[in-house]
């Protein structure tokens, strides 16, 4: 084979590599999985969506997920502190140096979110909603899930809880590629 058709060879092979790896670029980033694509390579913005408050953890994660902070905006998270009497039907009141340094946190962390986050908040309209679940965004991303895999399963009650079905839930990485259903199993729309 001469060099001129092994040049030519190499620069058709060479030229399709490109293509097809800019092809990949391009909808990784129209989709907006470019946020997930940094998350999964253990980058800072993963980091700083770890919950990381020691307080928090140890109050409010001794009954539940400790939820990370930009998954509500601020004025949900102000909402929640103060009505800690009548926290979803249980008494959780927390001394006042306790519930002032939980709210500090939660508040000032949402106020930054970033990346998929963002997205949670939009169509709010001005609400400031007690649940995660009453986000739109929560609602359209599992909307596909028949109710019967977590209302009629006595593994999981409800869609409250994030760390049942995601993982990695405890490390702010709520991929849909990485959800198991307890009880049905991993789960692909």
């Amino acid at each position: 084979m001469s060099n001129r058709k092994i040049m030519t060879l190499g620069s058709v092979l060479m030229g399709g590599i490109l293509i097809f790896s800019l092809y990949g670029i391009g909808n990784t980033i129209a989709s907006g999985d470019i946020d997930r694509e940094w998350e999964g390579r253990g980058s800072d913005i993963n980091k700083s969506l770890t919950v990381n408050n020691a307080v928090y953890i140890e109050e409010c994660g001794s009954c539940h997920m400790a939820y990370p902070a930009r998954m509500l905006p601020p004025e949900s998270w102000r909402k929640i502190m103060n009505g800690l009497e009548d926290h979803f039907d249980e008494n959780a009141e927390l001394d006042n140096e306790t519930k002032n340094i939980i709210e500090k946190y939660l508040t000032g962390s949402s106020k930054y979110s970033n990346g998929k986050y963002r997205k949670m908040f939009r169509n709010l309209g001005g609400q400031s909603p007690l649940r995660i679940t009453e986000l739109p965004y929560f609602r359209h991303e599992h909307d596909e899930i028949p109710s019967r895999f977590f209302k009629d399963n006595d593994k999981l009650n409800s869609l409250s809880q994030c760390d049942a079905c995601h993982r990695n839930a405890e490390k702010g990485w709520f991929d849909e590629d990485d959800v198991f259903i307890p009880g049905v199993g991993r789960w692909d729309d």
